[in-house]
């Protein structure tokens, strides 16, 4: 059975607590507190570069796709989970 990114990251926006854009993605990153990044498939080189020691999901769509999946009005390339709440994003890492 194949997972509905959608579904699961919507579910991480209403029990979990993420945050959205290259820039608090970093910021989650160099605080220690992102368990889990969600990359679109035309995130800048610039931001896959910075990461390193968490588990990156990348999302099959472009970041416009993204930002759609999160009910956002606008382009998302990164993500950071904080908490995944009851969405089970944890599961999916790589």
């Amino acid at each position: 059975m194949e997972t509905d990114m959608n579904k699961v990251l919507r579910n991480v926006l209403k029990t979990g607590k993420a945050v959205m854009g290259g820039r608090q993605t970093k910021t989650a990153l160099k605080n220690g507190k992102a368990q889990v990044i969600v990359l679109s498939s035309n995130c800048p080189e610039q931001i896959k570069n910075e990461i390193k020691d968490v588990p990156v999901i990348n999302y099959p769509g472009t970041g416009v796709d993204l930002g759609v999946a999160c009910g956002k009005p606008f382009s998302i390339a990164a993500l950071a989970v904080l908490e995944p709440g009851e969405s089970g994003i944890l599961s999916l890492r790589s």
